[in-house]
């Protein structure tokens, strides 16, 4: 029984790990801009105005 508590503490950890690695890691790919939090809305419009020349695009993510 013991052994099973540290099995699923141990998968737990392992799915943390990777759910930070894929969801929360600023790791993007070579030549790409690294990713960048907009808490502040001056900041997003000067970045998304600054890139007017090139495709943007926009990704909202609400926790509801």
């Amino acid at each position: 029984m013991a052994k099973n508590k540290w099995l699923w503490g141990l998968v737990g950890l392992v799915v943390l790990a990777l759910a930070w690695y894929f969801l929360w890691s600023p790791i993007t790919p070579k030549g790409q801009p690294p990713l960048t939090r907009l808490t502040n809305g001056d900041l997003f419009v000067s970045q998304f105005n600054h890139a007017a020349s090139s495709v943007r695009m926009v990704l909202l993510l609400s926790p509801t």
